[in-house]
């Protein structure tokens, strides 16, 4: 981040535990490899360890997807594709799926928490309860969709019809391209292909600008999303070309702090010739064409950001009031990146990195859409810590290092990197392998990924015990040495 980073305006205001989330996209134009590229951070609660699932395909399947955050509803699709989802402990599984792949090559993220403008909040609220939620949307849309258009088209219809209960941003990915949508208020929704040179920032602020509504082919929204702006004095046609963000979204004291920060720091490390600054956040480009491609590895390491190397970095000046939130934080549950590889089968072709508890701590591994299961304990744990969960063993890890971050935090960063590294040679030679036989030993090949995954796992697993007992003995070295009392 750059030196000459602002001085810390005002303290921000108390935010609810909710407000959290930094979601990054990338087309593949932009990116080193071709790839199209989603990825957020979410951010909630450190006591809240998720359950990694694989939801199978169900045929003739009857009733209703119930939500648990309110009393939304919707039919269950007759026949439900098989799909992955990282849930929340105490939903019974069946809901809050954040993130995953479905069979047919779909991916989605959801959601990134925003917050709608007042004024059109008095037009049309959300739907608080009976509309569609965070805890609702990966569940009722990812075991129907087979491309990432048909995604915004139902959750768009869901808005429009039922009602969105909160605000948020969607994001979907197929084999041709990226969608991001917007709430913009109870029933009022937009989208945008993500133009495929360029990537995308948001950070718990609506970020959608250009909305043209005869260009269905990169625009999609609700049905009287201009006429409603105009109709409740949002836009006047007169003041020029409308603006989904003018009209739908808002920019309050609050944003220079918790929001502008993040953007401004992602868009100028892709970005390092960029000349704007935090404070004129209404001012930052919607997409930018990256410097240099992007890899998997560049967004990563900005979902690990911290400010390091800053009088901002809250961690190494031990300050949990700096005033910039930063993108790594402690609550941040798991951090993901979705990695679509048009080229290549869907089974290795897609691959959703995900790092556990805090990202500057923890390690992206690797799981394929082909994975067929987790390790045993990647679906346990509560808000209550125990052995059994996997969520738990790195939490604890974290939880220990955040004690004193400048004594402990680099070797455990230093070793998931060396990790990272190698697992990412382990991860082409197992490709080169599946690819040899996929096409006349599909069982074989299957064989292979699964095998990959099962020890990448547990290779991360023992690393992270490792690190555990380290950080425990220096712990303990530094507690006797600070309350040592020996005699004379």
């Amino acid at each position: 981040m750059k030196k000459h980073i602002i001085a810390a305006l005002l303290p921000a205001l108390i935010i609810p535990s909710a407000m959290a989330c930094t979601t990054i996209l990338v087309g593949d134009k932009a990116s080193t490899d071709g790839s199209f590229l989603v990825a957020r951070n979410e951010d909630y609660s450190a006591n809240n360890p998720k359950h990694f699932l694989v939801h199978p395909r169900v045929e003739h399947q009857k009733g209703a997807f119930k939500s648990h955050a309110n009393d939304f509803t919707y039919p269950l699709p007759e026949t439900s594709l098989q799909y992955s989802a990282i849930s929340d402990f105490d939903t019974n599984d069946l809901s809050m799926g954040e993130v995953g792949f479905n069979e047919a090559g779909v991916g989605m993220t959801a959601t990134e928490t925003i917050y709608n403008g007042q004024q059109v909040l008095k037009f049309d609220p959300y739907v608080e309860k009976t509309g569609i939620t965070e805890d609702a949307i990966e569940n009722v849309i990812l075991p129907r969709i087979h491309s990432a258009r048909e995604g915004v088209e139902l959750l768009g219809k869901i808005i429009e019809e039922i009602g969105a209960g909160e605000g948020f941003g969607v994001a979907f990915v197929d084999q041709h391209e990226i969608w991001y949508l917007e709430t913009g208020s109870g029933h009022q929704w937009m989208a945008t292909k993500v133009p495929s040179d360029k990537y995308f920032v948001s950070a718990n602020q609506g970020r959608l600008r250009t909305y043209v509504p005869d260009d269905t082919a990169n625009y999609l929204g609700s049905k009287t999303l201009i006429s409603f702006a105009e109709k409740h004095g949002l836009y006047n046609p007169k003041d020029g070309a409308f603006d989904f963000h003018k009209a739908y979204s808002q920019d309050v004291e609050n944003d220079v702090t918790y929001n502008y920060p993040r953007v401004w720091t992602v868009q100028h490390l892709f970005n390092p010739s960029l000349k704007t600054e935090i404070k004129d956040g209404t001012a930052f480009p919607v997409f930018l064409q990256p410097d240099h491609k992007i890899s998997v590895a560049d967004v990563q390491a900005a979902l690990r950001n911290h400010y390091q190397g800053t009088s901002h970095d809250p961690y190494a000046n031990a300050n949990p009031k700096e005033p910039y939130r930063p993108i790594s934080v402690f609550r941040t549950q798991e951090s993901h990146v979705l990695q679509v590889r048009p080229d290549l089968p869907k089974a290795i072709g897609e691959v959703e990195y995900v790092a556990i508890g805090m990202p500057s701590l923890s390690v992206y591994i690797p799981y394929y859409q082909g994975l067929e299961h987790y390790l045993p304990g990647y679906d346990k744990g509560t808000d209550n810590a125990s052995q059994d969960s996997v969520s738990w063993k790195y939490r604890t890890l974290q939880t220990l290092v955040m004690q004193n971050y400048n004594a402990y935090a680099p070797e455990v960063e230093k070793a998931y990197a060396e990790f990272e590294k190698n697992t990412a040679t382990q991860q082409a030679s197992m490709e080169k392998e599946y690819l040899k036989l996929y096409q006349a030993h599909p069982q074989q090949a299957q064989k292979v990924l699964q095998n990959f995954e099962d020890k990448v796992m547990a290779d991360a697993l023992a690393l992270t015990n490792k690190l555990t007992q380290q950080v425990i003995t220096q712990m303990t070295h530094d507690t006797d040495m600070k309350y040592h009392f020996e005699g004379a």
